[in-house]
């Protein structure tokens, strides 16, 4: 997308060969001289702010051989009714990124390198309190120090690059602009596919060692497909980031390859009209049935052996469209809409759907500001919830699984600084549903519906 908007803005800028002459032309009006020329109006960034500058883009906008950043992100977030229990969480991720242009340092054309790392601290609200499978914070994490990029990209030509090394699916992958804005770590990696890959797939904060192709096939159209160690923790039982603290774990290539492919297509422009993509991914894993045992009578049931039904590999597609609704001056309206499907007889999230609006410069003098408002919803699995009303059944416990668990989102992200913001945030979580994907022998009725406050601070030196 960047180099997208890159082309199409040295295009306008260079126009036709006889438009300057024509403009010599025209008399300038009395005064016309002194008056600056009109800024561009803001637009929908391509990362957010908490993860801005962890896919190279610093080489891009810098002529250096060497780029250093440092970055300090932290959410307050606090459940103040609903919920597991209601009260107040606070945690903070401070980073570290390096980019290396190493034709420069080291004479090797076309490739570049990039290393970052994590220091998370505190503790997350979903977790502690809410409960619930949508994450409240995009930074919630286990507190460590992490290692979390470290990838050489080597360009091919002037339309391929080839990036080899550890590093996430979702800095590249299902991927919808607009909604970098939302705080809910669902509008960066869907909730879906955290829920449904081993150890959450290679997103934050688990990376894996993999290879990704990127092809730009012409100036509006890109194709990207990566291979992933399929596990990025490494086999065991567990909380998945606890296993793999420090981010080495994924080194041992671990779980059968995980496969993400993609196709974008976009309007063009620094601010595209439009911008569409699909995508799917494969796991070549086996995984458990959710309700069937190798006999293919009910794990619930008293003479189940307890040993699950296996299912061959994994899949899901996805899409995803992003479009500029509205604007005017320097105000603009995005919105933005993204599903996934996948197998419900394997995946304890089969359907995601989210969706959401985002507008810039939303009032007078506040031209570097946003406002949004983002839906998400993921439907437990039918046969999730089958395996629960058959234990039920056989105890005379009544449960009932909620079919779904939502969440949706207002935002308002004020830009007080070139690399300083803040976010208050508000969240309403609808059936917080965490607890479906635990031990059933300790399953309870869902908490109730959740409202949480929270405010977001990123800065960037």
């Amino acid at each position: 997308m960047r180099l997208i908007d890159r082309e199409m803005t040295c295009r306008r800028r260079r126009g036709h060969p006889l438009a300057g002459l024509a403009l010599a032309a025209i008399p300038a009006a009395p005064g016309a001289l002194a008056q600056a020329a009109p800024e561009p109006p803001p637009r929908i960034a391509h990362a957010s702010p908490q993860h801005r500058d962890e896919n190279g883009e610093m080489l891009k906008r810098k002529a250096a051989a060497i780029t250093l950043a440092f970055t300090y992100n932290s959410d307050a977030n606090a459940d103040v009714s609903g919920g597991g229990s209601t009260g107040g969480a606070y945690l903070q991720r401070i980073g570290a990124i390096a980019d290396a242009d190493l034709d420069r340092l080291l004479g090797w054309h076309g490739a570049s390198a990039h290393l970052s790392v994590h220091a998370i601290q505190g503790t997350g609200l979903s977790g502690r309190r809410v409960g619930n499978i949508l994450t409240v914070s995009g930074i919630e994490a286990e507190p460590a120090l992490r290692l979390f990029n470290l990838w050489i990209e080597q360009k091919l030509g002037s339309r391929l690059t080839v990036r080899a090394g550890q590093f996430t699916a979702g800095q590249e992958f299902a991927i919808s602009p607009t909604a970098n804005l939302f705080v809910n770590s669902t509008f960066g990696w869907p909730g879906s596919f955290a829920t449904d890959l081993p150890s959450g797939g290679p997103a934050y904060p688990l990376s894996a060692p993999g290879v990704r192709v990127a092809l730009q096939a012409d100036a509006r159209t890109i194709v990207r497909i990566a291979l992933f160690a399929g596990d990025p923790a490494g086999r065991g039982g567990g909380d998945p980031q606890r296993r793999d603290l420090h981010g080495f774990n994924g080194f041992r290539f671990q779980g059968s390859p995980f496969v993400i492919g993609e196709i974008g297509r976009s309007a063009g422009g620094d601010d595209p009209a439009w911008s569409v993509a699909l995508g799917g991914w494969v796991h070549f894993d086996r995984f458990d049935d959710l309700r069937y045992d190798i006999a293919g009578g009910s794990l619930a049931a008293p003479l189940s052996s307890g040993q699950p039904a296996r299912h061959a590999g994994n899949h899901a597609a996805y899409a995803i469209a992003d479009g500029r609704l509205w604007r005017s001056g320097a105000r603009s309206l995005h919105g933005f809409i993204r599903l996934s499907a996948s197998p419900a007889d394997r995946n304890p999230i089969d359907l995601y759907l989210d969706g959401g609006l985002a507008l810039t410069a939303p009032f007078a003098g506040r031209p570097n500001d946003s406002l949004g408002l983002g839906v998400a919803i993921a439907r437990t699995s039918p046969r999730r919830r089958a395996l629960i009303r058959d234990q039920a059944a056989l105890t005379g416990i009544p449960a009932h699984p909620a079919d779904a668990e939502a969440v949706i989102e207002a935002s308002y992200q004020l830009k007080l600084a070139s690399a300083i913001y803040v976010q208050p945030n508000l969240q309403w979580i609808v059936h917080p549903s965490g607890a479906l994907l635990g031990d059933l022998a300790d399953y309870r009725d869902p908490p109730g519906h959740a409202l949480v406050v929270g405010l977001r601070t990123s800065v960037r030196l």
